[in-house]
């Protein structure tokens, strides 16, 4: 019973989050002609992956964007997600990130939206897309 409790709870509060992720996304969309945010949803409609990246990264990776570091950090955020930080280093040898990521999972699906919506975001400039 303690179990159910807890997912339920969980799954509440990761609906909460997500809405409150969405609306900062948005609001950081209108303020900034150049950012970026796509997102899915699975087959409850609830949030599933989401991709963002600012004019910021655009500009970096149109200048540093040579060589693109795909990195994976395993499940050690609150929800238990893999988080994609997709970086770069410039001419000083400092780092640059180019955009992030949350995923839902760690299926070949889930990368391949990823890194289409990578290039996709880099190759327009597509402001906030539902």
């Amino acid at each position: 019973m303690y179990n159910r409790i807890h997912a339920k709870r969980r799954d509440e509060a990761f609906e909460r989050d997500s809405h409150a992720a969405l609306m900062y996304l948005q609001s950081k969309a209108n303020f900034e002609t150049n950012f970026y945010c796509r997102f899915s949803t699975d087959e409850k409609d609830r949030l599933a992956n989401i991709f963002w990246r600012d004019s910021h990264s655009l500009f970096e990776y149109q200048c540093f964007g040579d060589i693109l570091v795909f990195d994976i950090t395993y499940k050690t955020n609150a929800y238990a997600k893999p988080l994609v930080l997709f970086i770069g280093v410039n001419n000083h040898r400092a780092t640059c990130v180019f955009g992030v990521a949350l995923l839902s999972d760690e299926t070949v699906l889930s990368y391949k939206w990823v890194l289409n919506t990578l290039m996709d975001s880099m190759a327009t400039n597509i402001p906030f897309l539902y």
